[in-house]
């Protein structure tokens, strides 16, 4: 059975890296779907158990609604009650007006309202903004989330 995944994973990567050589883009679409469909050099036939169709088809579904990359952010607020709102506003313009370039979002996790910060690729990065950050914001949390990615302009 081991087998059977790894020569499922060594095709997809091969196709993967011949479409990448032909200057194809094979980050657009469905790749198992482009295996299937005819093309310059033939059909390709799969046969693939269900569960497997059905998990693929689920990662490609659940990727296809993310709108960011996995990573880490950085709590630095989180209350609820009277006022919570105003605070978490207060806490976001204040981390903004201390900390230039780095972005702040607010969010709302019933009945929670939150304050996070960063966009940090790994748990290295996050740990060293967050050791910049501890000063000014007691208790800050790293928590997992899906970050946007910096533009490279």
């Amino acid at each position: 059975m081991t087998r059977f995944f790894a020569a499922i994973l060594f095709i997809f990567l091969s196709i993967t890296l011949v479409k990448a050589q032909d200057g194809q883009n094979s980050s657009q679409g469905d790749l198992l779907q482009s295996l299937m469909e005819e093309g310059p050099r033939g059909q390709v036939t799969l046969e693939l158990d269900s569960q497997l169709l059905a998990n693929y088809n689920k990662m490609i579904a659940r990727n296809m609604g993310s709108t960011g990359v996995p990573g880490y952010r950085i709590r630095i607020y989180s209350g609820s009650g009277v006022g919570a709102k105003e605070e978490q506003q207060r806490v976001r313009a204040r981390f903004l007006s201390l900390y230039r370039g780095l972005d702040a979002y607010n969010r709302y996790d019933e009945p929670f309202f939150k304050v996070y910060i960063g966009d940090c690729r790994t748990r290295s990065e996050a740990l060293k903004l967050n050791d910049r950050i501890k000063k000014d914001f007691p208790n800050p949390i790293i928590v997992s989330d899906y970050i946007n990615l910096k533009s490279t302009e």
